[in-house]
């Protein structure tokens, strides 16, 4: 489990994986043995000692959204791309973090939920600005736009906009298409894809 953690990271971390101060080394360790709460609290130290510290704060945003902390996530990742504008990472689970949050919160009226979708949306064509061939920003932006689509084809009073989610549930097709265009096997790809039309129906009709 360890290793599989280590290869992971390895794989994500955009700045280092070698820990340059002692509540770092910490963090990591509490993070390879899945404790991502206590990593959490480790790379909070980090940070306090050094606020422009980007490692810390990447892996920070990362532990807070791996326990579930979407809003401290989205705050760390507020700070990332503060410092970093270009690191597009920061993007990629920031709009995840507001996907997510989005997700939760169950009152169409409150006005947090659309902020969060468009709020996702812009994040991952941020990432797709910095790194245009990573289909991981399409994939997401798709699924977001069809987020937003369904959000906007709710029968509430100043939610409903046919040709918002329309649009938004053509961009969604658009996004996902361009992700199966990269690999024709994704079969969950096609679902979506055949979701997001069925939606555009839905919302026509």
């Amino acid at each position: 489990m360890k290793f599989k953690i280590l290869t992971v990271l390895a794989l994500i971390l955009p700045i280092t994986l070698v820990a340059q101060t002692p509540f770092e080394r910490l963090g990591q360790k509490a993070m390879m043995n899945g404790d991502f709460n206590s990593a959490a609290t480790f790379f909070e130290q980090a940070v306090k000692q050094d606020h422009g510290n980007m490692n810390a704060l990447y892996l920070l945003g990362y532990a807070y959204y791996h326990s579930s902390n979407y809003k401290k996530s989205i705050e760390s990742f507020d700070k990332l791309v503060a410092y970093k504008p270009s690191e597009a990472i920061a993007y990629y689970y920031r709009g995840k973090a507001k996907m997510l949050l989005s997700g939760q919160i169950k009152d169409y009226k409150n006005p947090e939920k659309e902020e969060l979708l468009l709020g996702a949306i812009k994040d991952f064509s941020s990432g797709i600005e910095l790194t245009p061939s990573d289909m991981k920003f399409y994939q997401n932006r798709g699924l977001a736009y069809q987020e937003y689509s369904v959000f906007k084809s709710q029968k509430v009073n100043e939610i409903y906009n046919k040709n918002a989610a329309i649009s938004a549930a053509n961009s969604s097709i658009t996004d996902l298409k361009k992700v199966l265009a990269e690999n024709a096997a994704r079969k969950d790809i096609v679902s979506q894809i055949e979701k997001s039309k069925q939606l555009l129906i839905n919302i026509k009709n």
